[in-house]
């Protein structure tokens, strides 16, 4: 394998611990129900960047019978990257021992331009030789043309990428465009799927 290319979200952090989810519905004194409603409802077109931080919390808070003003949404916009910062200390290890190995690495993720950003300001993201996110490239997992891209940027073929994500529809739209890939349950599987020894 000449590069190994990592989802983010529920690979290299994890799933949104409950405390840290629960405080966005708090913030607008919501039922949780309908508030994680509205805010998967609308989060494809935040991530491709079709709309920017503003018209994505806007619409949902609309949703919720809430007006979204300025310091209300910094406030959202800093919990959702709060949520969504909890690392997988496994998969870091795992980073790190193919680092050690010299195994390039690319991160690719489906995310809003305000969570790239913090994403690419924090230390452990030099692991990576490149960032894709989303909403830069306009184009999403699991469409094959983002995996197409990705090769193309990486002036590698597509199966000498390794694709790793947590989503079966991710995995499958890579196979589609040609790269090998493995669905993350943990990074214990995601060690023996890329034959490194046991931490």
């Amino acid at each position: 394998m000449k590069w190994v290319v990592i989802d983010y979200g529920e690979v290299v952090c994890r799933r949104p611990p409950e405390d840290a989810a629960a405080r966005l519905p708090a913030a607008l004194g919501a039922e949780p129900g309908p508030f994680w409603d509205a805010y998967w409802s609308g989060r494809r077109a935040y991530d491709l960047g079709a709309v920017d931080a503003a018209g994505y919390w806007g619409e949902l808070c609309g949703r919720l019978g809430r007006v979204a003003g300025t310091a209300l949404l910094d406030t959202l916009v800093g919990l959702d990257l709060d949520m969504w910062s909890h690392l997988d200390p496994g998969t870091l290890a795992v980073l790190q021992d193919l680092t050690a190995r010299r195994v390039p690495l690319a991160l690719l993720s489906n995310a809003p331009l305000e969570l790239a950003r913090d994403i690419e300001r924090r230390p452990w993201s030099a692991l990576f030789q490149h960032r894709f996110f989303s909403a830069d490239l306009s184009l999403a997992k699991p469409d094959p043309r983002i995996y197409r891209h990705v090769s193309d940027a990486l002036n590698a073929a597509p199966g000498d990428l390794v694709f790793v994500d947590d989503r079966q529809e991710n995995i499958d739209g890579a196979r589609e465009a040609g790269l090998r890939a493995h669905l993350f349950t943990g990074a214990d599987r995601l060690r023996r799927d890329l034959r490194l020894p046991a931490a």
